[in-house]
């Protein structure tokens, strides 16, 4: 149970937790295995078990978790000059919370999707191709002998955070029923809450949950690289304007969150290091492929590097392109230890040693029998990027009035390179043949990237863009 000083439980209404439980009878069935004692206290034996109800930050208590977070301010820590009823808030501020709060609800269902594809596996026995090279090669090349059986109750537990995450947003929109009242002859919350829990695998509002885990390896990128931009996402809203929003950060930001992103790096670092040391038939260019794939869309889920300026002050700490820039710094630091494990296990040396090679690995020279393209690198921003910069860039539309269509339908490679033939960007098909080079192939043939090619590589709408501009330097 939260401190009884810093924070207040508070129940959904009954009509929306009859609705939560068919959704979770469809979805997550599991969800009792993860809350019986004797279950939970096998694997996480001191801790208490997970919460399910919403969970408020006390005033008293909020400042000391805002005071914490990126980008924060005095106005951060302060609650004084929030709303707190939704009919207060002027429409713009309303229908803006109100996007906030419905893509984030839906984000927690769509995760709860993805994982349940990978855990089902594990559960009976059915693991195959790149799931069953991942689990033997950790049995064979783990010295600490980790117990690959809580890999699978460590997705469930996951999962009824995220289910909690879900719920508290459902709260912040039903617990204050002004938030349902009339507004231009709609009751935004009943709607929003129906469409939410109508939703199905592969219809969320962003693109990162709508992509299907098909592998172990996809689960934790995903928690190691989503989850991440989710923590940014909860500690810039500890400055939202409306009240009970700001409110439901610090418990969902300090006491779950962290857990996910612990899971996944614990995670794919154990599969990188059993990959370096041969206990499977695939290697280090899987994980990079996946890392390749995931990336791109934890970037595009901070919005347009060019926008949020209307919401920085008002709704979160920072602009998107400030919080992104942060990101990729802490996403450029957990790679960088990555490389170092595998650095360690495969020439079993000490960290200082393998910081030594990794310095030298990085300034071009070869080590050890490795080369500098042996490690695992962070994507160019640019690359495979589908929605964001289309504001910006050298490249424009023809009859458009000023350059721009950026990064997005422009095809860069990993390393941040536009490639071209003849003096132009390649053709689309040829960009396609690029990336089922760099993109695992469980992917390419998925429904999310079906989506990709027909609304975005060969969609006509977005022109024949042609350079007006110098390339950047």
């Amino acid at each position: 149970m939260p401190p009884s000083d810093q924070f207040r439980l508070a129940e959904l209404p009954k009509k929306w937790q009859g609705e939560l439980k068919a959704w979770h009878d469809r979805y997550f069935p599991e969800i009792s295995q993860v809350l019986d004692t004797a279950n939970w206290e096998r694997f996480y034996p001191r801790i208490p078990l997970p919460l399910t109800t919403c969970v408020f930050a006390e005033p008293d208590g909020f400042a000391s978790y805002a005071a914490k977070v990126v980008g924060t301010t005095s106005a951060t820590t302060d609650l004084s000059a929030r709303v707190w009823s939704a009919e207060k808030m002027p429409d713009a501020q309303f229908m803006t919370a109100l996007k906030v709060i419905r893509a984030q609800a839906s984000t927690e269902l769509g995760s709860i999707q993805q994982h349940r594809l990978v855990y089902e596996k594990l559960d009976n026995g059915s693991l195959t191709g790149l799931d069953r090279e991942i689990v033997e090669g950790i049995h064979r090349t783990d010295p600490t002998g980790l117990k690959l059986d809580a890999i699978s109750f460590s997705k469930k537990r996951v999962c009824v955070e995220e289910l909690r995450h879900h719920i508290q947003m459902a709260g912040v929109l039903t617990l204050d029923e002004s938030f349902d009242a009339p507004r231009w002859g709609r009751h935004w919350a009943t709607e929003t809450l129906e469409e939410l829990f109508a939703m199905r695998p592969g219809e969320h509002v962003l693109d990162a949950f709508n992509i299907e885990f098909q592998s172990l390896l996809d689960t934790s990128t995903f928690l190691a690289l989503i989850d991440r931009v989710g923590k940014y996402q909860l500690e810039m809203q500890h400055h939202f304007i409306y009240g009970p929003m700001a409110t439901s950060m610090p418990w969902m930001r300090w006491h779950e969150e962290s857990y996910h992103l612990g899971a996944g790096e614990k995670l794919l670092k154990a599969i990188a290091v059993a990959a370096a040391k041969g206990g499977g038939n695939f290697g280090l260019e899987e994980v990079q492929k996946t890392i390749n794939l995931w990336y791109p869309r934890g970037l595009e889920m901070f919005g347009s590097e060019l926008g949020g300026d209307l919401v920085k002050g008002v709704f979160k700490t920072l602009k998107n392109g400030e919080a992104q820039d942060l990101y990729r710094e802490e996403v450029a630091g957990k790679l960088r230890e990555i490389n170092l494990a595998v650095l360690m296990a495969r020439g079993n040396v000490s960290r200082e040693e393998a910081q030594a090679m990794l310095r030298r690995l990085q300034n071009g020279e070869e080590v050890r029998g490795w080369a500098p393209g042996d490690l695992l690198v962070l994507p160019d921003r640019r690359f495979f990027r589908i929605r964001g910069l289309k504001e910006y860039g050298s490249y424009s539309n023809p009859g458009a009035l000023t350059p721009g269509v950026g990064f997005v339908y422009l095809p860069y490679d990993v390393s941040g390179n536009l490639l071209r033939e003849n003096g132009r960007p390649i053709d689309r098909a040829a960009y396609v043949d690029y990336l089922r080079t760099v993109l695992p192939e469980r992917y390419l043939n998925s429904r999310h990237f079906e989506f990709v090619k027909k609304e975005f590589l060969f969609n006509d709408r977005w022109g024949n863009p042609a350079q007006v501009l110098p390339l950047p330097t």
